[in-house]
């Protein structure tokens, strides 16, 4: 199917009519800042007419280096308005990867964010301009950076009318990850990303109201195009994260009602593992969908006894999502990748054999998984042999080694290039580890092959995992012989391992999927540091600039506890004040000015805003708030008179508070016995204790004057007889 030329696809002219339409609705969550569709709209003019000035137009390529970000996005809607393309750079990339990136792409402008200045200098080719922007458009501009930087002006001129996109401009180009050579620019058109919602729609459906979590990398298509993008073109909000933290990734999902969301499976399992997985509210969550690695099976058992469906997806950057497991087949077929979208077409054939014109292989038999779609990539850039190697009649050989059910479900056996031939039998490295991970007490396996005098190659098993008890103590981690007795059932014996290394870690990329060209190149170098703990990867810039988690409450305002001694008026301005400032720190690109009389709908608080907002205020301000709280009072000075009457009530206190110093007092120097002195100390910490324990603050009082007689009284009455 052809979408008409004339229909307009561009993603900067959706964002502009949903800024028009329904401005205050929040557009995108991030880091507790939020910013409705007509702050996104705006801050994404403000950087097209910047980049329109310094000559860019149409055709030209734009590469944006940095993190998860709200300019991120942004950089991606101003490309789109000029008619440029957009290329993400993978962020954990180093100088020299990034510089292939940029040779091959020969972009007019880099936009990047100023921790990632030194890598950008380093592989820069020269000619492009070169401009260092916030991740976070109302961050607090720092030092200036020294030319050829340029950075963003206070003012920008009008930004250009959206240029027309139809079916076949390109709107980016994604990198390949570069595992199995040097990485390939593909180019996705703004028809490739339009159908691949559509296509997910079928299946999965975006709406308007629907919130959508993202904590995997921006520079993936996955969480880009068929979430975040996805998401936004439809109306719904984006809680973007920096980097990925378990902890805050699932307090987002309860607290924001998160409806769907992507992560690859190690980030589920990491969630799943959460002291707080078993006990949070996840009712919301209608949409939870998985890709980039196998997801185990007791992965998906533990969250189905949450209620949840972790639905398997399947597809490449050159064709975007191509199949999608159905949440009501999980149980039938949890070990299948899915059935094709609605609009794709999958093909089993020989992986020796010609695409144009191949026939499929029947049901069971394993081949080349190929796939049809609108989604599929117009090719390579700059790399017409590379294209026409991988390209025909529509077809994309993926590489992939896979087979078809007779209903039509696809299972992936391995990857093309992963296959190890054993004195020329084919063995699948997937297989081998499928059935290694069920050994007791193994937690990761990677299965590759090297090269072996006898039989060609020989398979060897990096397996990580904890030494299990025995009668005698804890037992060695599996030997050789163990997994090959293990596998043996199962497998052939060709297929079996004939050696096994013991890791701490196996490497693996930023999606998650075994780095199998690293494993290799360890082994043929003798080199089994990789596997060491102490060879992970350094934090990036990107997870070294996140934020605590959600979870940490802002600092109590200084002037809290002696609020009830001020002055009404006094304590009215604080509180104002208080609001304001919270107010300015959750609605980026909301009023400069907020006003007693301002009515709170008025200044730009959509749901999501208002129940971050009332996160905040009681965090500031000690206080117990429900969710509701913005929306119970109309105006800005309501809700100031009703914040500041609950802060001055909660620390009026017990009066026996403002008599504790005299108490005190009266008991040392009492001529008492010594046996009552003491009963009447034991008494006195009981009620300190009991004081203690309440929840508001204990706020020093002056001193009265009673009698003895009076203290003892009052200790009765509080206490009780002794």
């Amino acid at each position: 199917m052809i979408v008409p030329t004339t229909t307009e696809l561009s993603p900067a002219a959706r964002v502009d009519t949903l800024a028009a339409q329904t401005g205050r609705r929040v557009a995108l969550v991030y880091e507790g800042s939020t910013y409705g569709y007509a702050a996104l709209a705006d801050q994404a003019r403000r950087l097209a007419a910047v980049l329109a000035a310094g000559g860019t137009t149409e055709g030209d390529r734009v590469v944006y280096l940095g993190g998860n970000s709200v300019t991120f996005l942004t950089t991606f809607l101003a490309a789109a308005r000029l008619g440029a393309v957009f290329v993400p750079v993978n962020s954990r990339l180093t100088a020299p990867e990034v510089a292939i990136v940029l040779s091959d792409c020969a972009p007019h402008t880099l936009v990047t964010e100023p921790e990632y200045r030194p890598v950008a200098e380093a592989a820069s080719p020269g000619s492009a301009r070169l401009l260092s922007v916030p991740g976070d458009p109302a961050a607090t501009a720092g030092e200036a950076p020294p030319s050829p930087w340029e950075t963003l002006p206070a003012a920008a001129g009008p930004a250009p009318e959206p240029v027309h996109c139809g079916p076949d401009r390109i709107a980016m180009l994604a990198y390949t990850s570069g595992t199995t050579g040097r990485p390939k620019g593909v180019e996705l058109t703004h028809g490739n990303l339009w159908w691949n919602g559509v296509n997910q729609d079928m299946v999965a459906t975006s709406a308007p109201l629907d919130v959508t979590l993202v904590v995997a990398p921006l520079f993936h298509t996955a969480p880009l195009g068929s979430f975040a993008l996805r998401t936004l073109m439809r109306g719904g909000t984006v809680v973007l994260r920096r980097g990925f933290e378990a902890g805050s990734m699932l307090a987002d999902l309860e607290t924001y009602g998160v409806t769907t969301v992507f992560a690859v499976p190690a980030m589920f399992a990491a969630v799943a593992a959460h002291e707080g997985f078993a006990a949070a509210d996840l009712s919301a969550l209608r949409t939870a969908v998985t890709a980039g690695a196998p997801a185990p099976a007791s992965l998906i058992e533990r969250y189905r006894e949450r209620g949840i469906a972790l639905q398997q997806a399947y597809g490449l950057t050159e064709t975007l999502f191509a199949a999608y497991l159905p949440a009501d087949r999980i149980a039938t077929h949890s070990a299948s990748v899915g059935l094709p979208l609605p609009y794709t077409e999958i093909r089993i054939v020989d992986p020796a054999g010609d695409l144009a014109g191949a026939g499929g292989l029947p049901p069971g038999e394993r081949g080349e998984v190929c796939v049809r779609a609108p989604t599929v990539a117009r090719g390579y850039r700059g790399k017409p042999e590379a294209t026409a190697e991988v390209f025909a009649d529509g077809w994309f050989r993926t590489g992939d080694i896979g087979y078809l059910d007779p209903d039509g479900y696809l299972y992936l056996v391995d990857r093309r290039k992963d296959m190890i031939i054993v004195g020329g039998d084919n063995v699948y490295s997937a297989e081998v580890e499928q059935v290694l991970a069920r050994f007791p007490d193994v937690e990761d396996v990677a299965v590759v092959g090297v090269p072996d005098e006898h039989e060609g190659e020989s398979v060897v098993a990096i397996v990580t995992g904890r030494a299990a008890p025995g009668p005698t103590g804890p037992r060695a981690r599996p030997a050789l012989a163990e997994l090959r007795r293990f596998a043996e059932s199962e497998l052939a014996r060709y297929k079996l391992p004939t050696r096994v290394v013991h890791a701490d870690r196996i490497p693996r990329n930023a999606m998650g999927k075994l780095d199998k060209p690293v494993i290799r190149a360890a082994l043929a170098d003798r080199d089994e540091s990789v596997f060491d703990a102490a060879a992970a990867p350094a934090p990036t810039p990107a997870a070294e600039a996140a934020p605590a988690p959600a979870s940490v409450a802002d600092p109590a305002a200084p002037w809290l506890y002696t609020l009830a001694a001020l002055p009404p008026d006094e304590q009215y301005r604080l509180v104002f004040d208080a609001v304001v400032a919270g107010i300015a720190r959750t609605i980026r690109g909301g009023r400069a000015v907020v006003a007693p009389e301002d009515r709170l709908q008025d200044i730009g608080l959509g749901s999501l805003a208002a129940v971050e907002l009332a996160r905040r205020l009681g965090d500031t301000l000690r206080l117990r708030l429900p969710s509701t709280t913005l929306f119970d009072h109309d105006s800005v000075d309501a809700l100031v008179r009703h914040l500041t009457a609950r802060v001055v009530a909660g620390n009026t206190r017990p009066a026996v508070l403002d008599r504790l110093t005299d108490f005190e007092r009266a008991v040392r120097d009492a001529p008492a016995d010594p046996a009552v002195r003491a009963e009447l100390r034991i008494r006195l910490r009981g009620a300190l204790n009991r004081l203690a324990a309440d929840e508001g603050p204990l706020v020093p009082a002056p001193a009265g004057t009673p009698t003895d007689r009076d203290l003892f009284a009052l200790l009765d009455a509080e206490l009780g007889p002794a």
